[in-house]
């Protein structure tokens, strides 16, 4: 299965840890492929300028 929807709807039908992981691992595949988070910027928290002391 390669629709997200059709895995999603196996997984309905059965009730089967295996198809819920199916259905995540391709929700997984199709998120990763989004434009937007290939360009997100990951802040580690570790840039001092951003702590603001008052």
């Amino acid at each position: 299965m390669t629709d997200e929807k059709e895995a999603w709807n196996a997984f309905l039908k059965s009730g089967s840890v295996l198809d819920y992981l199916e259905y995540k691992a391709i929700q997984q595949k199709n998120a990763d492929s989004l434009p937007e988070a290939k360009n997100e910027v990951q802040n580690q928290g570790t840039d001092t300028q951003t702590t603001e002391y008052r």
